[in-house]
């Protein structure tokens, strides 16, 4: 997790700070109940008890920012900073509402009672221009409830043991960062947002929730999803929907008991560099997708196929590592279509056959399948028999590697090996996924 410096403030400072009086007796908060200092992440910090702070439009914040001191005068270069609080409400402990100004929230907990009757911890609607860092927020329904919101990070925050989930958009966020926030036994999903434009999921540690790990419902455009951990969810790790030009990457993916990625509706979406054990479900399970690229991810363990492709045209698999699925490395169904399969490694997958074809159209060509690894009589590394897969499509991969690393021939250097078409060495080198119209007779047994 990345480090604020803004919230570092010495224990020798506070230590006459480390408790505070509410209704009449002495409330102590945080990881060190005995003196009542917080110890969160990189800051140490002493609460003051503060009521709900509820504001809807930018005259309100400007009032109460007047009335209590708060510094900065709600620009861009000097922000309305609002810190050092403790919240205990049963409704909303903040909200921030309909407020284009510039302002902070940041080295606060947000604590409640934690039973049916409680709200979220803050809500922002329709507002822009916000920093959410470095909070605690807990015992809420929500952790942060977001609606409609434009410009706003969150980031380094705890957000845990509330009762629904942890960060959720209902309506859509837009340029803007969900970060490096530890987010973790929570009754629901991590994170779950309605829609996303040009912003970023990225660098979060999402473990021991009751729901899905990240999810992205419709309409998600221009979206990053990187470097995220996710350990121990009730469901998909990453859920995307409706997604166009999306990049899901180095995430890595422990422990689900649905899917470790599960994509549906997306379109020119590249997933790769991800690593996914131990997926109760499905690997990667794909649905209605189109011209996708997935690439060089790691999948051990699945409980279910490694990467299974339900329906869609025109997307590319390759440099993908499958290993351990309890049944087939790869699937594609009948509604899948001139889909590209290649430079992929499979290795002791469940089913008698490691992959399997039901769709149409579809290429595979130049993959690693650890029990097909011979005759190579000529040492090409490519096998000298074609590997049969599964599936009403009779279809089969004509140059299986000999080895996981092997670099399939191209024309200029075929070497003793075989007379590689010209389509099939495009394909090897990452040609363009047109061509395959052309190579279908290839692919087909006789």
């Amino acid at each position: 997790m990345r480090k604020n410096a803004k919230g570092k403030i010495t224990l020798l400072l506070l230590v006459g700070l480390m408790v505070f009086s509410v209704g009449g007796h002495i409330v102590t908060t945080g990881f060190l109940q005995t003196c009542g200092i917080r110890c969160h992440g990189s800051f140490t910090i002493a609460y003051t008890a503060h009521d709900a702070i509820l504001l809807d439009g930018n005259a309100e914040m400007i009032a109460q920012a007047t009335a209590e001191s708060w510094p900065g005068n709600g620009t861009a270069m000097d922000p309305y900073e609002i810190t050092g609080y403790y919240f205990y409400d049963v409704t909303h402990s903040v909200e921030i509402r309909n407020i284009d100004l510039h302002w902070t929230f940041t080295n606060n907990e947000v604590d409640g009672p934690g039973d049916s009757s409680v709200w979220c911890g803050i809500e922002i609607s329709n507002s822009s221009n916000g920093y959410v860092a470095n909070n605690l927020f807990h015992n809420r329904y929500r952790g942060i409830w977001l609606v409609d919101v434009c410009d706003v990070t969150i980031t380094n925050n705890v957000v845990e043991d509330n009762l629904f989930n942890g960060i959720e958009c209902e309506g859509f966020i837009n340029d803007c960062v969900i970060s490096d926030n530890t987010i973790t036994k929570n009754e629901g999903s991590g994170i779950r947002i309605l829609t996303a434009v040009d912003s970023e999921i990225s660098g979060n540690e999402i473990t021991d929730c009751e729901g899905l790990g990240i999810q992205v419902f419709i309409e998600t455009t221009r979206c990053l999803i990187t470097d995220n951990i996710i350990d121990n969810v009730l469901a998909a790790g990453i859920n995307l929907g409706g997604s166009t030009s999306v990049s899901v990457m180095s995430n890595q993916i422990v422990n689900t008991s649905s899917e470790g990625i599960y994509l549906r509706g997306a379109q020119d979406t590249e997933v790769y560099n991800n690593s996914l054990y131990d997926c109760g479900d499905n690997g990667i399970g794909v649905k209605d997708c189109y011209q996708g690229l997935i690439h060089n991810n790691t999948l051990v363990s699945s409980d279910g196929i490694g990467i299974y492709v339900d329906s869609g045209e025109n997307s590319t698999f390759r440099f993908n590592h499958v290993e351990g699925s309890t049944d087939y490395g790869f699937e594609t169904a009948a509604e899948a279509e001139y889909m590209t399969i290649t430079r992929n490694v499979f290795i002791n997958n469940g089913a008698t056959v490691q992959v399997c074809d039901e769709g149409e159209n579809n290429v595979f060509i130049y993959n690693y399948y650890d029990d097909w690894t011979s005759p190579d009589s000529n040492s090409d590394m490519i096998v000298d028999v074609p590997y049969s897969l599964d599936g009403e499509s009779n279809n089969e991969d004509p140059y299986p590697l000999a080895a996981p690393d092997a670099v399939p021939p191209t024309p200029e250097q075929p070497e003793n090996g075989p007379q590689i078409p010209l389509e099939l060495a495009a394909l090897a080198a990452g040609g363009v996924v047109v061509i395959l119209v052309g190579i279908i007779v290839v692919k087909r047994k006789t």
